[in-house]
């Protein structure tokens, strides 16, 4: 198990229905293992014009290989024209987190495997 494997994705959203339409959908579909929100305020320029809002980000942590599938589904429910969608590949992890992310995102064979690799690596 790699750590780079791993994600955050992170987005943000203008308000909190959406935020928990993203959040429950992405749970439902077993495509991250946590996704955790905060009010922030932002400013960004938008067709000319400097805006300041308050946002909903999301943080949300799974696997590289889900990326695409992520994206998809924040770009069809977000109400944004150009949602932030930014992946961040993970470089060091908790074993035991890695492992809990990988579990709750339906990759048990690869979980097997990666406690194979460490019993093996704990006996040498």
């Amino acid at each position: 198990m790699n750590a780079s494997d791993y994600c955050t994705i992170t987005t943000t959203t203008d308000n909190k229905e959406n935020a928990e339409r993203i959040t429950q959908t992405l749970l439902q579909e077993k495509l991250v293992a946590c996704v955790q929100s905060s009010t922030i305020e932002s400013a960004y320029r938008w067709k000319g014009k400097i805006i300041h809002s308050q946002e909903i980000k999301l943080d949300i942590k799974t696997r590289v290989s889900l990326f695409p599938k992520v994206k998809e589904a924040i770009e069809a429910l977000h109400t944004y024209d150009v949602p932030e969608i930014l992946m961040i590949r993970m470089d060091d992890g908790k074993f035991d987190y890695l492992r809990w992310i990988a579990q709750e995102t339906d990759r048990k064979e690869y979980c097997e495997s990666a406690d194979e690799t460490l019993l093996q690596k704990l006996e040498n």
